[in-house]
């Protein structure tokens, strides 16, 4: 065997012997430097770890007015948004900010450096918030803005390309005017993804305006939409809000005020539990100035409205003493809801004490108008206190009772009493020189009450319930025939309106029974139409 054979022979083991071998396990290293990678260039999020050295880097600066190299630029880079004391704000301060700016532009040469600064200045742009009280602030954000929109490109050429960087060139909006307003169309969807990927890769936070804008630009474009289309989105715009509960009261200026202008706009519960939420109740004294100042004297009214027919349904459906609604009664005081101008509430011991989540709701919004109502057998009972014109309606939860009319300037109670007696010794006693009327509940009550209010508080009310200005006060004279059916049938209209029972058995070679009151305009009517009054039936015409 020649040497050559050898050295081939000696080759080979030696490559048997290597390949032998376990080979050196490369993932868990690939895996750190993986990490580490990520850590120094991919997740905006590491570069503000140093808070100390933040503050110390940035109260240098404020003080000297220097730089001292690349490290204390970048501290003041990640400070740059912040307060510290008296030292006030770099991004406030014009000159500083103007040399901070100046000196991180010519780091461009040195990608790693740049990289990082504007990271800085990326993080402190995404959470400064502009303030008319800070002009200077302002205008340098949007300096600022400026400033990292044009050399946002400059971060693509520097190689590796990292993930933040990547996610900015796609969210490149962000450094525009109405900078959110490319997610509206999603989050009036209900697709909120965008919102955790702008968490998750730009660093942004519960701090930044870019999470207000979130809010408040899906609010903007949907009051632009037509009613149906804005009445539609109202449940995900106020799921919105619920989640950023800091934004609750600047959105809900913007949706109250565009639904006030909706050609129809009956009570939205959404709406109005969260204006509650948020101001409290317009009708409560210490709160209107609240009102006033975020939505104006109209919104404020609708909201109001709102609240007076919620009460009203309250009263007649939940505080009935035998838990049975009264529906007669809440419809017929549902029509004059936009002329009540106070109300009050009286309750019994029964329901002031009742646990049940909504009589604590009933308590809590009308506290200061909420009274107790003594004396004798007055547990289970309670009473609604209505101020129209110059009057006070007082229906009582128990059946039976009268509707008791009191002079609004002279009532049986006094403003912020506590206790009010629901006897004849109060709210029932008409000897009290205040006292005007005892309407009951009989046969055909609803237009007594209704001639009652017309002929007492007219001002108050809309021209719907002032029968003054309605046909029916002249349907009949002496010239015409009694039974017109033409006016028969007007007549009939007339007290469905008012909730009047009408009992026709014509068919069936019965009378015409209407169940009304003997005295008072609608009895001059019945009259003049060829009706007869029976005691304890009503009127009645022969079929």
């Amino acid at each position: 065997m020649t040497v050559i054979d050898h050295f081939r022979a000696h080759l080979q083991q030696i490559n048997t012997q290597a390949l032998a071998a376990p080979l050196p396990h490369l993932a868990d290293e690939m895996a750190k430097t993986t990490r580490q990678l990520q850590k120094e260039y991919g997740d905006i999020r590491q570069g503000n770890q140093d808070p100390q050295g933040i503050q110390s880097a940035v109260l240098d600066y404020l003080a000297t007015g220097e730089l001292a190299g690349y490290r204390q630029t970048k501290y003041v880079c990640f400070g740059i948004a912040t307060y510290y004391g008296n030292g006030g704000c770099p991004l406030e301060n014009t000159p500083l900010f103007a040399k901070l700016i100046a000196y991180v532009d010519s780091l461009q040469t040195e990608p790693r450096k740049f990289r990082r600064c504007y990271q800085g200045l990326l993080n402190g742009y995404f959470h400064y918030r502009t303030s008319e009280l800070k002009p200077s602030g302002k205008k340098n954000w949007l300096q600022l803005r400026e400033f990292l929109a044009h050399h946002r490109p400059v971060l693509a050429k520097h190689k590796p390309v990292v993930l933040w960087v990547q996610i900015l060139a796609q969210h490149r909006n962000l450094l525009k005017d109405e900078p959110c307003k490319p997610y509206a169309k999603d989050l009036l969807a209900g697709d909120v993804a965008v919102v955790d990927e702008l968490k998750s890769n730009l660093g942004i936070n519960g701090d930044s305006w870019v999470m207000d804008e979130l809010v408040l630009a899906p609010i903007r474009v949907a009051t632009g939409f037509t009613d149906d289309a804005f009445k539609q989105k109202l449940p995900i715009l106020l799921a919105l809000l619920d989640k950023q509960a800091l934004l609750a009261s600047a959105g809900l200026v913007l949706l109250l005020q565009r639904y006030r202008i909706c050609r129809e706009r009956p009570e939205h519960p959404g709406l109005r539990d969260l204006a509650l939420r948020e101001w409290k109740s317009p009708w409560l004294e210490a709160h209107k100035p609240l009102w006033l100042a975020q939505v104006g004297e109209p919104v404020m009214a609708m909201v109001k409205l709102w609240l007076t027919k919620q009460y009203i349904k309250d009263f007649f459906e939940l505080l009935q003493s035998d838990r049975q609604a009264d529906r007669e009664r809440m419809e017929f005081w549902l029509q004059y809801a936009e002329a009540i101008e106070d109300f009050w509430l009286a309750m019994g011991n029964n329901s002031f004490r009742n646990p049940h989540k909504d009589y604590q709701r009933i308590r809590e919004q009308l506290a200061s108008q909420l009274m107790r109502l003594d004396g004798n057998n007055q547990n289970d009972d309670n009473a609604f206190l209505m101020k129209i014109g110059g009057y006070v309606f007082i229906e009582f939860g128990r059946a039976n009772n009268a509707c008791h009319v009191f002079l609004a300037n002279n009532l049986p109670f006094q403003s912020g009493q506590t206790y009010i007696s629901g006897t004849t010794s109060g709210l029932k006693n008409t000897r009290h020189p205040g006292h005007c009327k005892k309407l009951l509940h009989n046969a055909g009550w609803q237009y007594t009450f209704a001639e009652f209010l017309r002929d007492h508080a007219s001002a108050m009310l809309k021209p719907k319930t002032d029968l003054k200005q309605t046909k029916y006060s002249k349907l009949f004279n002496e010239s015409e025939v009694k039974t017109s059916s033409r006016h028969l049938n007007e007549l009939l209209s007339l007290c469905e309106t008012y909730g009047i029972t009408i009992d026709d058995r014509r068919d069936f070679a019965g009378a015409l029974w209407i169940q009304a009151p003997k005295n008072g305009g609608l009895a001059d009517l019945l009259t003049k139409a060829g009706f007869r009054y029976r005691e304890d039936k009503g009127w009645w015409l022969d079929g």
